[in-house]
């Protein structure tokens, strides 16, 4: 089950506000997007924010002139926001508001892996959006996508899930080509991996044996999308990422048995398998002998 982002009454608890209507996308397979409608009637500073690789992008719904920024815990100053002007915060350098009167916005809860998957979807690459300091910006775009999603925060019965799915993913595909660097990759793409991309690909996976590199981090250093680079990556190595993962796994393992008297769990463990099982399963596939066998093997050679 997906862990709840900052949306929602998440959100409207950092602005204490005891009810935050909220808006959440089910379309991206290993993301999600969610709208919150933050209304507060009385100052507020905010509470910090976990930090997160993730976004939220304010559009002021009514002016908010006596509004104040930090981030990093420098101030901006008088910060004032007017309607129908956009702002994007980034939950990775710590963003604190103080609200001296009345603001009405809509806030998007953006998360990288969002981001992400819309590139993975459509062939292309993204890496982040630039924020500039949460500084407000006249976007007629995010502007009219809001209007067209503030009523459903009124008349939720109405609102057709199917339609807001779709609202939220454009605002999102126009925020990553007008703040970000999202870049649609040319069909005529070399099919395979470079000597230089392969180079790179295998050290990552090597500097994370003991856990899991995300796929589309992989596929970004590459200057690829996720679904690309298995296919380059399988076509230059004879065998998909994952698997690579799994082959390099087994060779700490048998490197492990071999030096140390660790237990098969402990083995296990120290090279990214699930449990001893996982591991058993993995290694007597590979190796045509379990992890027990092997290292036995290796005591009667040595004797």
């Amino acid at each position: 089950m997906r862990s709840q982002g900052v949306y929602g009454q998440k959100l409207g608890d950092h602005f204490q506000l005891e009810s935050a209507p909220s808006i959440v996308t089910t379309s991206l397979k290993r993301s999600e997007i969610g709208i919150t409608h933050i209304r507060c009637q009385r100052p507020s500073l905010t509470s910090p924010i976990p930090t997160e690789d993730a976004y939220l992008v304010a559009f002021q719904v009514e002016d908010c002139l006596e509004h104040e920024l930090w981030i990093n815990g420098r101030g901006s100053g008088r910060l004032p926001l007017f309607a129908g002007q956009t702002s994007i915060y980034d939950l990775r350098v710590d963003p604190i508001a103080f609200v001296r009167e009345t603001s009405n916005c809509v806030m998007y809860y953006l998360p990288k892996a969002a981001f992400d998957t819309l590139a993975e979807e459509n062939g292309a690459i993204f890496s982040e959006l630039n924020a500039h300091e949460g500084r407000p910006t006249d976007d007629p775009v995010v502007a009219s996508l809001s209007a067209a999603i503030l009523p459903a925060f009124q008349t939720p019965e109405y609102a057709s899930q199917l339609f807001l799915d779709h609202l939220a993913l454009a605002v999102a595909t126009h925020l990553a080509g007008g703040y970000g660097d999202l870049r649609i990759l040319e069909k005529g793409m070399p099919t395979g991996l470079t000597q230089k991309m392969e180079r790179r690909a295998k050290e990552l996976i090597d500097a994370n044996i003991a856990g899991e590199v995300p796929l589309a981090q992989i596929a970004r250093e590459c200057g690829m999308s996720a679904r690309h680079f298995v296919s380059a990556f399988k076509q230059t190595v004879g065998v998909a990422p994952h698997q690579w993962m799994v082959l390099r796994r087994c060779e700490r393992a048998k490197d492990l048995l071999r030096s140390t008297s660790l237990t098969l769990g402990e083995i296990a463990h120290a090279c990214g398998f699930a449990d001893q099982s996982h591991f058993t399963r993995s290694f007597a596939r590979l190796v045509f002998a379990t992890p027990g066998a092997y290292r036995r093997s290796l005591w009667e050679v040595s004797t």
